[in-house]
């Protein structure tokens, strides 16, 4: 156990510190220098990139916003002998987590006005949440929870996993352009497999207390919830390539705009490049479109509890489970009626909106600032979703070509404020969303990003033909 905490332990301290919110690359907001990158940001920008060739060969990013896990006895000289602890108190629980890697991601500039994309990517988003609940560590068994809420009203929350694998073609132009203006378009064409997909569900479960010899309590009304792939049934599953086969094709959409304003008219002495922008007001429609799963045939909604179904009957059936038809199997024992459900189910993907404005002062300083506006709440009851964390960041920079330092201030939807910070070396990008995790490696809230790219065929200098030398 000691061996699978340590492994476990680390695998979190590397998704945080080393990593790996999908488009919360926040050093790449609005930048020049995003060549690749910078289309899960707004596929606009590919034509206004600085580089003619650039390849992303791995990028990996994650965030994390809750608001009752952390960290308990760490230290880094011995991080195995830290632990998960859960807040303490009366709350509504939270948990928000994403998880993005790129593969081989391509953007190509044909020319001064025109480029494609094309690349790997693999996602995951995860969310739970719960009506207000009393919780601690030392809540060991189903009587203990229950005597601990047994003034709350009922108990309510739901637990969301989408996972998929997507290839993104991404075409760029050059739409409009004056002497001190210049408007790019773009889109981006997701073709993805829908690979890992649950949704359970706790549907205002109430309880009563009872005394005889000794003291109970008894589950009187409420339900539960449980959707899933049957990809998680298949046992004969011998590698990737058969849970690729066995999982549905969707398709998704970002499309965007920028419109960049320059200070001085375009001409021979003055022309417009990548970097001489005074403004670039960017907007984009990112993630439409849903993922199609498989349901199992164990998914399904119990509901209306059987006569006396008490918390010691409810340890009696949950003990010796082993697969997931077992759970279902307790389920159908405690509930009087039950739904099956349709033969697929869609979660959607984290559909948003992004406005980006990016002032250039010059001498390679700049400031970005970003509003995500999502269209969706997961606390939805009738439908499936998934949203980012993200709400407004501003992120100072001061970025050349081989070099940069970032210092992103992060808003949430959760109302928190995190401070991140990023440096490029060369073709290496790392960054955190929350430097406080540094110093209070408790506090899991937070994250990070990871980029390695090069630029095959270019120049060491800005590839437009008005800045190669005479």
């Amino acid at each position: 156990m000691n061996y699978l905490r340590s492994g476990f332990l680390w695998s979190l301290i590397t998704l945080l510190c080393f990593p790996a919110n999908a488009q919360n690359y926040h050093a790449t907001n609005g930048s020049a220098y995003a060549g690749a990158v910078g289309l899960l940001n707004n596929p606009a920008s590919g034509v206004n990139s600085v580089y003619k060739w650039d390849l992303n060969i791995f990028s990996i990013q994650t965030t994390i916003a809750t608001n009752n896990i952390s960290l308990s006895n760490f230290s880094y000289t011995n991080p195995g002998n830290a632990y998960i602890s859960f807040k303490e108190g009366s709350n509504s629980y939270y948990g928000h987590q994403n998880l993005d890697v790129n593969l081989l991601n391509f953007l190509y500039k044909i020319d001064e006005k025109h480029s494609f994309g094309i690349g790997i990517r693999g996602r995951m988003y995860n969310h739970y949440k719960s009506a207000p609940i009393y919780a601690n560590d030392t809540l060991t068994s189903g009587y203990s929870f229950l005597r601990a809420n047994r003034t709350t009203p009922n108990l309510d929350g739901f637990f969301t996993h989408n996972g998929w694998i997507e290839l993104n073609l991404n075409y760029s132009q050059v739409l409009a352009e004056t002497d001190r203006s210049r408007l790019t378009g773009g889109i981006t064409l997701n073709i993805g497999k829908a690979l890992s997909g649950i949704n359970g569900k706790i549907n205002k479960i109430s309880f009563e207390e009872f005394i005889h010899t000794d003291t109970g309590y008894t589950i009187t009304q409420g339900g539960v919830g449980l959707a899933y792939t049957n990809n998680y049934d298949l046992p004969t599953l011998s590698g990737f390539k058969d849970l690729i086969n066995n999982s549905t094709k969707g398709f998704g959409l970002n499309i965007g705009l920028e419109y960049s304003i320059y200070d001085a008219a375009n001409s021979d002495e003055h022309p417009h490049t990548p970097t001489n922008y005074s403004w670039k007001l960017g907007l984009s429609l990112m993630d439409l479109g849903k993922n199609k799963f498989n349901t199992s045939t164990n998914s399904g909604n119990f509901y209306n509890p059987v006569p006396n179904l008490t918390d010691a009957s409810l340890a009696n059936k949950f003990t010796n489970i082993t697969a997931v038809n077992d759970f279902r199997d307790s389920l159908a024992t405690m509930f009087t009626s039950y739904d099956s459900l349709a033969s697929t189910f869609t979660i959607s993907r984290p559909t948003r909106l992004i406005l980006n404005a990016d002032k250039n002062f010059g001498n390679d300083f700049g400031l970005n600032t970003q509003l995500n506006i999502n269209f969706y709440s997961t606390s939805s009851a009738k439908k499936i979703l998934t949203r980012e964390t993200n709400l407004l960041t501003i992120t100072p920079r001061w970025e050349t070509i081989s070099w940069g330092f970032f210092l992103p201030i992060q808003y949430t939807t959760q109302g928190n404020i995190w401070v991140g910070a990023a440096v490029k070396l060369g073709p290496l990008t790392m960054g955190l969303h929350n430097i406080a995790w540094v110093k209070s490696p408790k506090d899991l809230n937070g994250g990070g990003y990871l980029m390695l790219s090069i630029h095959p065929f270019n120049k060491r200098k800005i590839m437009s033909r008005f800045d190669c030398p005479e």
